[in-house]
């Protein structure tokens, strides 16, 4: 680096705050966004050698005779080498030669589409149907039937049309049936040299149990009384109308929707989006999902197993979301449990216990109607505020080793200095233990705003008489 730039010391800080970041929040997804948004480190470059160019300038200082140094070129061409090459590793392993496009035209092959025809098997009232898809979608519908209907669309991507034509040939899609048990198969044992996609529809009897493999393939489901098993390498899966459990186990996901299922859900695996609603049976969730977790109406326990998260509920009337950085509830039922390393947690009107124990951030917990229930909140590293409705009745043994202590009860709660910290309590005999601490952060204890009302229907207006209801007309007895 030339001697006065600001370059090197701003790399340092640009690596030592993507570490920082990456140790606060151990599920953020590092790789991936440092080979989506590498190129942002060459801009910034740019712009700050430009700026003292023109510092320089103004300052009558003399310039430089080149922008950049011999020095400065090589390590940006190593820069781009590196990063360009990695991003197209992981394009390649994703998507295949394919999706790279100079101007809109395919580099790489071109897709030529292949007729598929329709095929219909009896199965049963319950029969048991296996999909294994390498590439594309699968949507599977349950219907008043005894037969399953298969049609699809076919596509492959080759460099020429006597290529295509060869994988059309070596990739067929077969539907066949023995008894009650159903297997559809397509487009399995790929190469390098084409891809084949399937996009295939698939009506069965609504009794019908399903399960869904594959590749690369996305997954629709709906109106399904049976047990539903879904095992894929990259997926998107949505379910919806569904009577049986359902298991998805993926390693890679870009969404996961579960609506209207009466029965449990276990999902595990890796993922990004996940979202639940009106789900009658239990949820257990395990593995590393990067983005937002989205839960309403859960009626039966619900536990959440991550590598830095530990979630268990009672159930969830109300909703619950969950990401990288906060867990934020409202309606919950106890009893609730979290842990976490890292992570702000927010939760409003919880019936029933609370314990929250986190490493590093605020927890915040509202109580706007009196919860017959214990309260144990602990931060390593964070503030804890706890809102509570004037009139109710609760002990209090709540602790901060070094921070404000702040109290809006007055005279009910006693409070100490101590050293850096302090300390609230309060006795009352039979009632909800709360347990507060934290080690640096401030402790707060205040008073909740209760729930507004319903407001009240508007008066009728005074002196004025409805007017007679007509009798009705008679009746006819086929009416």
């Amino acid at each position: 680096m030339r001697k006065g730039s600001l370059i090197a010391p701003l790399l340092l800080i640009l690596i030592g705050g993507i570490f920082l970041v990456r140790n606060i929040w151990p599920e953020w997804p590092l790789l991936d966004t440092i080979f989506t948004w590498w190129p942002v480190v060459l801009i910034a470059w740019g712009a700050i050698r430009i700026l003292e160019l023109l510092t320089a300038h103004f300052g009558g200082k003399p310039l430089p005779r080149t922008g950049i140094s011999g020095g400065e070129w090589a390590l940006v061409i190593l820069i781009v080498v590196i990063g360009a090459g990695v991003w197209s590793g992981q394009k390649l392993a994703h998507e295949g030669f394919g999706r790279f496009k100079i101007g809109g035209i395919d580099v790489f092959g071109e897709s030529y589409d292949y007729p598929v025809d329709a095929m219909t098997l009896k199965a049963g009232k319950n029969p048991r149907v296996t999909v294994d898809i390498g590439r594309g979608s699968a949507r599977v519908i349950g219907t008043d039937t005894e037969e399953v209907k298969v049609t699809a669309r076919k596509s492959v991507r080759a460099m020429d049309k006597r290529s295509a034509d060869i994988a059309h040939k070596e990739s067929p899609l077969v539907a066949t049936a023995s008894g009650e048990t159903v297997s559809v198969r397509a487009g399995l044992d790929q190469d390098g040299e084409f891809r084949v996609t399937y996009d295939i529809e698939i009506t069965v009897p609504r009794g019908a149990s399903v399960e869904c493999r594959g590749k690369n393939v996305d997954i629709d489901l709906s109106d399904i009384n049976g047990r539903v098993q879904i095992d894929s390498e990259r997926s998107g899966v949505r379910a919806q109308n569904i009577g049986g459990k359902v298991t998805v186990d993926t390693r890679s996901s870009d969404l996961i929707k579960v609506i209207d299922l009466r029965n449990d859900l276990e999902l595990k695996g890796r993922g990004r989006d996940i979202e639940l609603e009106n789900i009658t049976g239990q949820v257990t969730i395990s593995g590393g999902y990067s983005g937002e977790t989205v839960m309403r109406n859960i009626a039966n326990p619900v536990r959440f197993d991550s590598s830095v998260t530990e979630i268990r509920l009672g159930k969830i009337p109300g909703h619950l979301n969950l990401t990288l950085s906060a867990l934020t509830g409202e309606g919950l039922v106890g009893p609730v449990f979290v842990k976490a390393k890292s992570k702000d947690v927010h939760l409003t009107d919880v019936a029933g216990d609370v314990t929250v124990d986190v490493d590093r951030g605020d927890v915040d917990l509202i109580q706007s109607r009196a919860q017959a229930g214990k309260i144990d909140a602990r931060a390593r590293l964070g503030d804890i505020e706890v809102a509570l409705p004037e009139t109710y009745h609760f002990a209090l043994d709540a602790e901060t080793e070094r921070g404000e202590v702040i109290n809006d009860f007055g005279a009910r709660l006693k409070e100490e200095s101590r050293g850096r910290g302090g300390k609230l309590t309060a006795d009352a005999a039979g009632a909800p233990q709360i347990k507060l601490r934290t080690e640096r952060g401030t402790l707060t204890v205040r008073k909740s705003v209760p729930l507004a009302p319903n407001p009240p229907a508007p008066p009728k207006p005074a002196g004025i008489e409805r007017p007679p209801v007509p009798p009705a007309p008679p009746r006819a007895d086929n009416q």
